[in-house]
């Protein structure tokens, strides 16, 4: 450890604790693997550190466990913990191809992982999870299907879903509304018409700006002169009224491309959508 040789003293380490399953072994393995950047070990192996921890007795203890509580923190906020609820007939549970046990704490990497349950009578159970760094959450399986079950009209069919993006459909919203279709084209294309019959008063006015400067830029009229200073004041109007037309017709056509982008988005998308809340935000379930 002084020579900050961290992987040989994580090697003997390992090799005490094999020897002898004590506490301090176990704290010495998660604060190497903590600096290894061995994250989901780390996270174990400190949780159940700071599980088993004596209760201190003095300074030096304290301020131990203040450290392995605190490492404890900082590696969670790192992580994802994983609780695997499987169905009572659970012969094998494979997280990313790995077997664990059910209930108990895992902690894994930010991402997706795959959730794999294989019962006694062959009974399958698959899901794909997706967890955020930091987040605790519970996965329940179901078996898919059972070997040997009654036939569907005799007894109601034992299939449940293994992921709610398997989920059947809800009745009642099978497709766009097309009164809601209507009023979006509708919408869009009013839109449209106004912004161009915007841009086009804009260039009739930026046309007439550019006849008054001509005019005035006419060496027989003088600056001092009421002429002069009406036709001044035309070419002043006439460049406001199409820089405001402009921006105004502008406007209208970007609310209109927006308009018919979102008409177009709602016929296309899917429209059995589930959004769920959870503390970590909301989760979106589509069923095709």
């Amino acid at each position: 450890m002084k020579r900050l040789d961290i992987d040989r003293a994580r090697a003997l380490w390992a090799q005490v604790y094999a020897l002898k399953r004590s506490t301090m072994a176990l704290c010495q393995l998660g604060q190497l693997d903590l600096r290894l950047g061995r994250l989901e070990e780390a996270a174990a192996e400190l949780s159940r550190c700071v599980e088993q921890m004596p209760a201190p007795t003095n300074a030096v203890e304290r301020r131990r466990h203040e450290v392995r509580r605190a490492d404890l923190a900082a590696v969670r906020q790192r992580v994802a913990e994983i609780r695997l609820l499987a169905p009572a007939d659970v012969a094998t549970l494979l997280l990313d191809g790995k077997e664990v046990k059910a209930g108990s704490p895992i902690y894994v990497a930010p991402g997706q992982h795959e959730v794999t349950a294989t019962g006694r009578n062959g009974q399958v159970a698959h899901r794909l999870v997706k967890v955020a760094a930091g987040e605790s959450r519970g996965i329940s399986l179901s078996f898919e299907s059972q070997p040997g079950a009654a036939a569907p009209e005799a007894r109601p069919s034992a299939r449940a879903t293994a992921a709610p993006a398997r989920a059947a459909p809800t009745p009642g919203r099978s497709g766009p509304k097309p009164w809601i279709v209507g009023a979006g084209a509708a919408a869009s294309a009013a839109l449209l018409v106004t912004g161009i019959g915007l841009h086009l008063g804009a260039n009739a006015s930026d046309n007439e700006a550019a006849a008054r400067v001509a005019q005035i830029s006419d060496e027989r009229l003088l600056p001092s002169s009421p002429e002069f200073r009406q036709v001044y004041g035309e070419a002043t109007a006439a460049n406001t009224r199409a820089n405001l037309l402009h921006g105004f017709g502008s406007g209208a056509l970007i609310a209109g491309a927006a308009a018919g982008a979102a008409t177009l988005i709602y016929i296309v998308l899917p429209h059995d959508a589930e959004i769920r809340a959870r503390a970590a935000g909301a989760e979106v379930t589509v069923a095709w």
